[in-house]
C-alpha cells in the first residue's frame, strides 16, 4: 500500500526452474495470483521466462486480479524455447519485459557489445502500450543502454546490486539516468510515449550531413506523434564528439498556435519550421511541438535546474568497491597442555591460503583457474550446458569472464576484491571445535542466557515450544543446530568462551597444509560414501545426520570432524558501502536440481546455490536481517584462540615471500 501510495507499481520474483524446493500442491501460476492478490502485488518477473504463458494471465482473471508478467526473454521470438515462445502471441496478454538489445559480447565475455544504430524495440512497435525495461546489468558503461531506452521511449533496468556484487553507476550515468527518466515519465504520463498515434524511428525530420550512414554514428531521432497531433522528438548522439543538429519540424501541425520547446535544456524555442540544437558527446536532446496548453513549466523548470552542467564533466570511472572484512576480538587465550574438551589444537603453521569464490556470475578468469571453477563449456550456442539433462549440472560452475567486477570478497591483504585469493598467512595455534554445534549444545545456551529473537520467523524451525523456551524434537539433539542467523551463531560462541572461525582458520583446520581437496585426500569420497553425507536433491532438505556420524573416516588431519556435505558453516563477514555478505564453507548435504518442466525452459545453468565440498572453495550469502540468514541447511562451529595465537582482529601473521610471481595461482 505504501509503494501503490506512492506511484510506485510491485512485482514479484519468480524462478520458474525452482520446483524441487517446495511443493504448493498446486500449478505455479494459480499459487503466484493467488499471492499477488492477497499482498496487492500487480505481477511478476518472471526470471529466464522467454514469455508470458497464458496460464498465468488467466489465472489472474480466474480471481479477478489482473497481473502483469515482465519476462526476462521480453516476449521475444526465439528458437529453442518452448513452441509458445516462438511467436509474438503473448504480446495479447503481456505488454512488459527486459529487453537485451547487444548483439554479443565483447572479448572480456561479461562486457555487451551493441551497434551503433540503435536497436528498434519490436513489441513496442507493434504495440505502443508496451514496455521494456532495458538490461545491462554488468556493465561499468551504461551509455549504450540508456540512449538505446531514451531513442525507443523505454525504461531502463537500473539494477545496482547484482546478487552482491554491487555494479554501481557511475556519477556520468547517474546523471544521465536522472534526466533521461525526468523526462520519460512526464512525456509516459502526458501519453507521448506510450498509447501513442504513431511513432517513427530513424525520423528523415533530423537531418543528417551528406546522408551519412546510420551506423557511422551521430545524431538519430525518433519521432512521436500523439493522438492530438502534438509531436516530439527523442535524438540520441550517437558519437564522442559534438554534434550539431538541424531538425525539420514542419510535417508537424499546429499551424500559428504551434509552440516549440526544447525539453532537454528546459528551454522554449523559436516557432520555425527548423530547430539547431547542440548534443554534447554521446548526449541527449528532446524537442516537443504542441498546440495544447501543456502542464509543461514544472518539468521546464526541474530541466534547465538539471542539465546546467554538462554530462562529461561528471566521472565516467568505474571500478570496484572496497570491501572491508569485519574482524572479532580474541577469545579469553588460554595455553593448556590438552585442548579444552570438545576440542582439538590447530597448530602455528605457515600456511599458503588459497580459495575461490563459487559465484555463477560476475566473471570468472580461466587463465587464473586452478581451483577448477571456471565453466569449461560455453553458455552460448550448441556447446552451452542443458541444464538438468547434461551431467555437469550437478556441480555448478561459474561462467567465463573477465574478473573485474568486483564478485566475491576483498581480504585485508588486497587491493580489490575478485574471485581468486592467494596469500601466505602465520595462522594459529588456536583451537577448533571438533564437531559442528549441536541442537543440544544451543538448548543449553538458550536455557542458561534465556536468549530470545526479537524477529523469531525461521528461528530454531521444527523445534518444540515449551513453557522454559524452545527445545529439539526428541532424537535431534545430536543433529546439528541450523535455522540460526550470523549473529545468533556469533553470541552462541562469545557465550562459550569462544569466536567464530576465521575462513583461512576453518580452512586449514579442514586442508591442513598439503593443499588437499577434501579433508581426507583428493578424492571426493570412497565406494561405500564413509566420509561424508550423500548430498539429496530433494524436495526437501533431509534428515541431518548426528555429528560425528562420518568419524574418522572423514576427519581432517588434525582430527576435526563434520567439515564437508553436512551444513553450510559461518565464516567471516564482509561489507562494502551498500552489502553485507558472509563466507560460508563445507557444503550441505542438500543439493537441489533445478527443472525444466513447463513453465521453465532447458537452462545453461543450475542456478541453485553452488555447492562446494572442496575445502578450497567457499560460497557467499548476502545478509539482510536474521529472519532471511537462517536456514535449515546453515550451521555453524566455533574456535578459541592460544595464547600464542595471531592478535586480533583478523588472527593472521602477514608472511612475506621473496618472490611472488612464483607464487600467485601456481
Amino acid at each position: 500500500a505504501e509503494f501503490k501510495a506512492r506511484g510506485v507499481r510491485v512485482l514479484w520474483g519468480y524462478n520458474p526452474w525452482d520446483q524441487g524446493t517446495r511443493d504448493e500442491d498446486e500449478p505455479h501460476w494459480t499459487t503466484l495470483a493467488r499471492l499477488l492478490k492477497k499482498t496487492g502485488g500487480d505481477g511478476f518477473n518472471g526470471d529466464t521466462m522467454l514469455s508470458m504463458y497464458k496460464q498465468f494471465w488467466d489465472a489472474g482473471l480466474d480471481i479477478e486480479h489482473h497481473i502483469v508478467g515482465e519476462m526476462e526473454g521480453g516476449g521475444y521470438p526465439v528458437q529453442g524455447g518452448r513452441p509458445e515462445d516462438a511467436t509474438f502471441k503473448s504480446a495479447e496478454w503481456s505488454i512488459t519485459g527486459w529487453g537485451y538489445f547487444n548483439y554479443e559480447l565483447y572479448e572480456d565475455n561479461i562486457t555487451y557489445k551493441y551497434e551503433v544504430a540503435p536497436g528498434i524495440d519490436k513489441l513496442k512497435w507493434l504495440d505502443g502500450r508496451r514496455m521494456t525495461h532495458v538490461c545491462d546489468r554488468w556493465a561499468k558503461n551504461r551509455t549504450d543502454a540508456l540512449q538505446y531506452a531514451f531513442f525507443n521511449g523505454i525504461g531502463f533496468e537500473s539494477w545496482e546490486n547484482v546478487w552482491g556484487v554491487f555494479m554501481h553507476i557511475t556519477p556520468r550515468d547517474g546523471e544521465a539516468l536522472r534526466r533521461v527518466s525526468t523526462l520519460l515519465r512526464w512525456l509516459g504520463r502526458e501519453r507521448f510515449i506510450q498509447d501513442y498515434k504513431d511513432w517513427e524511428p530513424y525520423s528523415s525530420d533530423l537531418l543528417r550531413a551528406d546522408l551519412l550512414p546510420f551506423a557511422a554514428g551521430g545524431p538519430i531521432a525518433s519521432r512521436f506523434l500523439h493522438a492530438s497531433g502534438d509531436c516530439l522528438w527523442l535524438v540520441v548522439n550517437r558519437a564522442g564528439r559534438e554534434a550539431r543538429v538541424q531538425l525539420d519540424t514542419s510535417s508537424c501541425g499546429g499551424g500559428t498556435t504551434r509552440k516549440l520547446f526544447d525539453l532537454y535544456s528546459g528551454l522554449p524555442l523559436s516557432a520555425t519550421s527548423e530547430v539547431q540544437l547542440t548534443l554534447e558527446p554521446n548526449g541527449y536532446g528532446a524537442v516537443l511541438a504542441t498546440s495544447k496548453d501543456l502542464p509543461i513549466q514544472p518539468l521546464l523548470k526541474e530541466m534547465q535546474d538539471i542539465t546546467k552542467r554538462p554530462l562529461h564533466s561528471f566521472s565516467a570511472n568505474w571500478e570496484p568497491l572496497r570491501q572491508q572484512m569485519v574482524g572479532s576480538a580474541s577469545s579469553a587465550p588460554t595455553a593448556l597442555s590438552e585442548p579444552p574438551p570438545g576440542m582439538v589444537l590447530v597448530p602455528r603453521t605457515s600456511y599458503r591460503f588459497r580459495a575461490a569464490g563459487t559465484e555463477i556470475e560476475g566473471g570468472c578468469d580461466v587463465a587464473r583457474d586452478s581451483f577448477g571453477v571456471c565453466c569449461v563449456r560455453s553458455t552460448k550456442g550448441q556447446e552451452a550446458l542443458q541444464c538438468p539433462r547434461d551431467p555437469e549440472c550437478a556441480t555448478p560452475c561459474s561462467f567465463n569472464g573477465k574478473d573485474d567486477r568486483g564478485v566475491d570478497v576483498q581480504f585485508p591483504w588486497e587491493s580489490t576484491p575478485g574471485r581468486f585469493h592467494d596469500k601466505l598467512l602465520g595462522v594459529g595455534p588456536l583451537y577448533m571445535d571438533k564437531h559442528l554445534v549441536t541442537k543440544s549444545d544451543f538448548a543449553r545456551y538458550l536455557n542458561a542466557t534465556g536468549y530470545r529473537p526479537r524477529d523469531a520467523y525461521n528461528f530454531l524451525a521444527g523445534w518444540r515450544a515449551t513453557a522454559a523456551g524452545p527445545v529439539p524434537a526428541a532424537g535431534e539433539e545430536r543433529q546439528p543446530v541450523v535455522w540460526v542467523a550470523l549473529a545468533e551463531a556469533r553470541a552462541y560462541c562469545a557465550w562459550a568462551g569462544k569466536r567464530l572461525p576465521h575462513v583461512y582458520e576453518w580452512q586449514l583446520a579442514a586442508q591442513g597444509t598439503d593443499g588437499r581437496r577434501f579433508p581426507w585426500g583428493d578424492e571426493a569420497d570412497e565406494p561405500g560414501g564413509r566420509r561424508r553425507p550423500k548430498p539429496e536433491a530433494g524436495p526437501g532438505v533431509p534428515a541431518l545426520p548426528e555429528v560425528g556420524a562420518f568419524s574418522p573416516a572423514g576427519d581432517s588431519v588434525y582430527g576435526v570432524s563434520d567439515l564437508v556435505g553436512f551444513v553450510w558453516q559461518y565464516t567471516d563477514e564482509f561489507q562494502d558501502d551498500h552489502t553485507r555478505t558472509v563466507l560460508l564453507k563445507g557444503s550441505s548435504l542438500y543439493a537441489p536440481m533445478l527443472s525444466d518442466a513447463f513453465p521453465a525452459v532447458t537452462q545453461v545453468g543450475n542456478w541453485y546455490f553452488p555447492q562446494a565440498p572442496q575445502v578450497d572453495r567457499h560460497g557467499r550469502m548476502m545478509l539482510m536481517d536474521e529472519s532471511y540468514e537462517r536456514a535449515a541447511t546453515l550451521g555453524f562451529r566455533c574456535a578459541a584462540d592460544h595464547a600464542d595465537s595471531p592478535p586480533a582482529p583478523y588472527h593472521y601473521r602477514d608472511l612475506h615471500v621473496a618472490d611472488r610471481a612464483t607464487l600467485l595461482f601456481a
